[in-house]
């Protein structure tokens, strides 16, 4: 489906890995392309209103986009910031209970990786993908009985947080807030921890694009990967760049 034609209302935001940048065997091994951050540096000056929504948190964030700074959520809608304004989830003890066992469970089993953000944990397997099974069973049965708690399948992932906390309350976060107030929210992602903000933006009547598959997603457009991704918004910068004109 060919995507949406760009507007100047538009507000934008995106998710970073399997997005933005392509993935790789753990978090920090990830590379952001020069030409990356130059064109959301140029987006952030020519549109005002652009964020990034992830799972890492603001800290690996920024580390990752440095010296860029944008604004930002980060642990799927625990933080959030933009210009001196943040936003901070209470911490969740039900969630600090379940982190020694995954450590555990990744101590005896080689290849899996616990990424401890602090308000949300991710178990990684990319590195032992024989074991996705027992990593969505032990995910599970830690969450069995606590209500507050969620574990969402990402791509050799998964990710577990408090229900409280989301990409579409994040999404909702900045559209109540100047400059993103008042636009039209884009949001691109690439698996399921991104359909709750692809729903938020579709009940504001914004435009969800999904990087890959649209089977069983909310998202209404798609891009075929991540390199198409960053060839988009390059493209947008030259849309915009040239006071809005057609893109070529």
């Amino acid at each position: 489906m060919d995507l949406p034609a760009p507007r100047r209302d538009w507000a934008l935001f995106f998710d970073i890995d399997g997005t933005l940048i392509d993935l790789a065997p753990t978090p920090d091994a990830v590379v952001v392309p020069a030409a990356l951050r130059a064109d959301l540096a140029a987006l952030l000056r020519q549109l005002g209103a652009v964020a990034l929504v992830s799972g890492r948190p603001l800290s690996g964030i920024d580390a990752l986009f440095a010296p860029l700074v944008l604004p930002a959520s980060g642990q799927h809608g625990a933080e959030a910031r933009l210009g001196a304004e943040h936003d901070v989830a209470p911490p969740s003890p039900a969630l600090r209970a379940i982190v020694m066992p995954l450590q555990q469970f990744a101590a005896d089993h080689h290849g899996v990786l616990i990424e401890d953000k602090g308000d949300s944990v991710a178990v990684h397997y990319r590195m032992a993908p024989t074991l996705a099974e027992d990593v969505d069973a032990l995910a599970h049965r830690l969450i069995e009985g606590v209500p507050e708690l969620e574990a969402l399948t990402s791509k050799m992932a998964i990710d577990i947080k408090p229900k409280a906390i989301s990409k579409a309350n994040a999404i909702r976060w900045f559209m109540a807030r100047p400059p993103f107030a008042g636009r039209l929210p884009v949001f691109v992602g690439d698996d399921r921890t991104d359909e709750a903000g692809f729903a938020a933006v579709n009940e504001i009547g914004g435009h969800a694009v999904r990087v890959g598959d649209l089977a069983e997603s909310d998202a209404r457009f798609s891009l075929n990967s991540s390199a198409a991704v960053r060839e988009w918004i390059a493209g947008l910068v030259r849309f915009y760049g040239q006071g809005g004109g057609p893109l070529n």
